[in-house]
C-alpha cells in the first residue's frame, strides 16, 4: 500500500484515524427503534446527578489550576521583560560611549592606530549581553 501513495504524501504519517471509513455501498437506512430495558434506567437519576457533582467539582478545580497558570505566566513575563530591560542597559553602556566618543569631535578625520583589538572588544561585550 504504501506504493500507491504519491510523493508528496511520504513525509506524513497516513495512519491516523479520521473516524471515516471506505465502504462500497451507501449504508442502509433502518427505521426500527431500539429497545430500552426501563429496569436498567432505575438507578440513573442518582448516578446522573453523582456525574452532574463531579463534572461541577471538576469544572472548579479547573478554573483554579487555569488561575494559577495565568499568574505564573504573568509573573514569568514580568521577570523576562525585567532581564530584557536590564540587558539593553548594559549594552546602552557599550554602545552609547562608543559612539559618543566617535562623534565628539568635529574633525573630519579620526586617527584610530590600533582599532582592531578595540573594535573586537567592544563586539566581544555585545555578543556576550544580547548571547549569553
Amino acid at each position: 500500500m504504501s506504493n500507491d501513495i504519491p510523493d508528496f504524501m511520504r513525509e506524513f504519517d497516513t495512519s491516523v484515524d479520521f473516524g471515516f471509513t471506505p465502504v462500497s455501498s451507501k449504508p442502509s437506512e433502518s427505521k426500527s427503534t431500539p429497545a430500552v430495558d426501563t429496569k436498567a434506567l432505575e438507578g440513573t437519576n442518582i448516578e446522573l446527578a453523582k456525574v452532574k457533582s463531579d463534572v461541577s467539582s471538576i469544572k472548579s478545580m479547573m478554573n483554579e489550576v487555569m488561575q494559577i497558570v495565568s499568574e505564573k505566566e504573568t509573573v514569568t513575563k514580568e521577570i523576562q521583560d525585567a532581564d530584557v530591560n536590564k540587558r539593553f542597559k548594559e549594552i546602552e553602556k557599550v554602545v552609547l560611549p562608543f559612539l559618543y566618543n566617535l562623534s565628539k569631535s568635529n574633525e573630519p578625520y579620526i586617527h584610530w592606530p590600533n582599532r582592531g583589538p578595540i573594535i573586537k572588544a567592544q563586539m566581544d561585550k555585545l555578543l556576550k549581553l544580547t548571547r549569553g
